[in-house]
This record gives structure tokens, C-alpha cells and sequence, in this order.
């Protein structure tokens, strides 16, 4: 039995450079992410845009926990990504690991996801 391949990380920033109630775009491997710290010092990467109607995330607003879109107020659950308001749409989610102060991320086989309209 053969075990799959352990997906490739890019360090993106140093754990420090990330506050607790920031978020940063990031280019990981040509991929653009949302690089978020939440109040408790998780640290998350998400997919850049609202999958609502593609509005870039990083031009609304994070209390720390929820990621508000600036086009028409949708939120997110930082850690989770899944919809607050509405109920039914989620934020594709990147594996994240800090490894010696630096933060690494994956984007490998993880596609934006889309909701309607």
C-alpha cells in the first residue's frame, strides 16, 4: 500500500508579521490567498475572493473571527470558512503549518469555491 504524497508548503511570512485581527493577501505557488490571524493566534488561509460575486475579501473587514465581504456584507467564519450570513456558502480553505517562526501554506488540488448569485 502505497501512502499518498505529502503536499508541498511555500512559506509566505514570518508568525510574527501576522497580528492577532490582520489579514494579508499572499501569493502562494501564482495562487493569491487571504492570509488571516484570528483573535485565539489561529492562523488561516482562504480563497481571495467572496464566492458570492467575486468581490476581493481583503477590501471588507475582520473583527478577529468573522471576515465580512465589502460588497454586499456577507460573513465568514475565519477559522472555518463557512458562511455566517447567509447560511449556505463556504470559503475553500488551504492548509496552513508554522514550522521554526515561518508560516507555510498549500495550495495544492484545492479549487475557490463559488455560490449563488
Amino acid at each position: 500500500m502505497t501512502s499518498a504524497p505529502e503536499a508541498e508548503f511555500h512559506e509566505v511570512c514570518a508568525e510574527d508579521d501576522l497580528w492577532a485581527g490582520e489579514m494579508r493577501l499572499c501569493s502562494v505557488a501564482g495562487v493569491e490567498v487571504l492570509l488571516l490571524r484570528t483573535d485565539d493566534g489561529d492562523i488561516c488561509a482562504l480563497q481571495k475572493n467572496c464566492p458570492h460575486q467575486e468581490h476581493p475579501l481583503e477590501k471588507g473587514e475582520f473583527d478577529g473571527t468573522i471576515l465580512t465581504c465589502g460588497a454586499h456584507l456577507w460573513e465568514f467564519d475565519a477559522f472555518s470558512g463557512r458562511s455566517v450570513n447567509p447560511d449556505d456558502a463556504e470559503l475553500a480553505r488551504y492548509p496552513v503549518k508554522v514550522d521554526g517562526g515561518a508560516v507555510l501554506v498549500s495550495v495544492e488540488g484545492i479549487e475557490p469555491k463559488h455560490s449563488h448569485a
